[in-house]
């Protein structure tokens, strides 16, 4: 349950204070108020089974047996021989059995109140009876799944009790309504009336265990990964008879990747430059036209070849407004002829590398391409090759050093760091235990619990 903060009051001036009050609100109601299953599902929650209701009850009446043995022993005998006239009452007074039958009843009474009174609290503030620790089940309210409380615990013995005022037919109406429970959660006309619901703890989530609960309460509420659409590869494929939806083509002299035209799956197309010879330097006359090695810019303007950085020797002559008159320049070297470029062979492009992170319950993302020492203080000197990555924890469930994150193929390499309040992985709905020092490689998508810190692996 979480604190909300409303309301406003006015003077009699006229003035309107806003004043902070507490609110209490409950998770996992549905919008009309009333209490969600599938939200108790989702946490982990289990209807107590009927055979161990009723072996808990048998229990706990084998209990109180054992504690009215003593009044049937030494104080019953002698009380049915006064019912029956064997004795007088004077003869009852003075009977050498009589003191032993008032100690017999008064020790049967004060271990009656005893156990009375530890039932009823045991059962209001923890969810428990002796009967029901022995086979696993415990007791929350329906609406807050926590402690029932004394008060409505009492008043669900009492509606017990009361119904004996039929005999027979009433206990019995009694103890077969949680089969006809609506919402299949095991809830008899008492629980009902009472606002309780019964749960085994030995195959689902205990309550009573805050650490858990919360760490359950916070993966309900987490939003799930969004998932990515599936990328065309650009890698190109290995056998000739695929033919892939896109591939990157041939690339071209400028640079550009292009898209490869279909084919057949006999004939592939070459990649890499085609084994032609170059085209030779254009004419004198051929100005103006792209040539391979350099450009022409203007019919005045000399071939420009851009490995040189100087003109070549036969070109036009500048203009006068391009270089004033000057002294005769020696004749320069005539360039070398660009080589043909050799094709290269067909390579396969490489499929992109993915990589891994965590999406905290803070909503904050840690990307894990190196390995990483999660905790509230991480020491260095424990893996010195890890960064230490500190994470707030206002609960102290996380340990100093808590957990060590490497990145793996296809997902994440996490090890328990010897914490105290331990690690989990939940995967697929169900939660497991990691042990201290025991490598465990998580995948996209899993949840992984540190101390009341929980994270996502994603894939980045």
């Amino acid at each position: 349950m979480t604190p909300g903060i409303e309301g406003r009051r006015e003077t009699p001036d006229g003035l309107i204070w806003e004043v902070d009050e507490e609110k209490e609100t409950i998770e996992g109601l549905d919008e009309n108020g009333r209490p969600d299953p599938a939200y108790a599902a989702a946490l982990g929650l289990l209807r107590a089974p009927l055979g161990r209701r009723a072996l808990a009850v048998v229990c706990d009446v084998a209990i109180w047996v054992v504690v009215q043995l003593p009044l049937w022993i030494g104080a019953v005998p002698l009380l049915l021989k006064l019912a029956d006239g064997s004795i007088s009452p004077y003869g009852f007074m003075n009977h050498p059995g009589f003191v032993l039958a008032v100690v017999m009843a008064s020790v049967t009474t004060f271990l009656t109140l005893v156990l009375s009174v530890l039932q009823l609290v045991l059962h209001g503030r923890s969810g428990r009876t002796l009967g029901k620790t022995i086979v696993g089940i415990r007791t929350v309210n329906v609406r807050t799944l926590e402690r029932p409380g004394i008060g409505w615990v009492l008043l669900r013995y009492l509606l017990v009790c009361a119904s004996n005022i039929i005999p027979l037919l009433g206990p019995m109406i009694l103890l077969l309504s949680p089969t006809f429970d609506p919402e299949r959660r095991g809830r008899g006309l008492h629980d009902k009336a009472t606002h309780v619901w019964l749960i085994d703890v030995r195959q689902g989530l205990n309550p009573y265990d805050q650490k858990r609960l919360r760490v359950a309460r916070k993966l309900v509420k987490a939003e799930p990964a969004r998932e990515r659409s599936v990328l065309p590869s650009l890698a190109t494929p290995t056998d000739p008879s695929q033919q892939p939806a896109y591939r990157p083509g041939n690339r071209v002299s400028a640079g550009v990747i292009g898209i490869a035209r279909p084919h057949t799956p006999d004939a592939r197309p070459e990649i890499g430059l085609p084994q032609t010879a170059p085209p030779s330097l254009p004419a004198q006359a051929e100005l103006g036209k792209p040539v391979l090695g350099g450009y022409r810019h203007s019919d005045d303007e000399r071939l420009v070849d851009p490995a040189q950085g100087v003109p070549p020797v036969g070109a036009g002559q500048p203009s006068v407004e391009a270089a004033p008159a000057a002294a005769p320049q020696p004749a320069l070297p005539q360039p070398t002829p660009p080589q043909p470029a050799q094709p290269q062979p067909a390579q396969s492009q490489p499929a992109p590398a993915w990589h891994f992170g965590l999406r905290l319950d803070t909503g904050a993302s840690v990307a894990v391409t190196e390995p990483l020492l999660f905790g509230r203080n991480p020491d260095p000197a424990v893996f010195p090759t890890a960064r230490p990555v500190p994470l707030d924890d206002e609960s102290k469930s996380l340990s100093k050093t808590h957990m060590l994150v490497r990145p793996v193929d296809g997902g994440l390499e996490i090890t328990d760091c010897g914490s105290t309040n331990g690690s989990g992985l939940m995967r697929a709905g169900i939660e497991y235990v990691i042990e201290a020092g025991v490598p465990v490689v998580t995948v996209d998508g899993d949840t992984i619990r540190l101390g009341d810190r929980s994270a996502v692996v994603v894939r980045a």
